[in-house]
């Protein structure tokens, strides 16, 4: 689901996505990303579904599956927006 090319680098205060390779010259900059945001991009770079990914937000964040799915959904609709996802 997310793009070959695109890293997560994780700094104090701060989860960057960042693109590499030739997506540099296309990407331009970076993408920041709550500590939410970033479990999900490691989940999905990993090659979990939508509901394993959900599921590990239940686990690790004391959220409903409905809310953990949603949350999920939407980040997938913000990175797809920003080019890290294929459509």
């Amino acid at each position: 689901m997310i793009k070959e090319g695109f890293v997560l680098r994780k700094m104090p205060g701060m989860n960057l996505v960042m693109p590499t390779g030739a997506n540099v010259k296309e990407f331009k900059g970076a993408l920041m990303l709550n500590d939410t945001g970033a479990l999900i991009f490691s989940e999905l770079k990993s090659g979990r579904t939508i509901e394993e990914t959900a599921e590990t937000l239940t686990r690790e964040y004391d959220v409903t599956l409905e809310k953990a799915k949603s949350d999920v959904e939407k980040t997938i609709a913000s990175l797809k927006e920003a080019g890290v996802i294929n459509a």
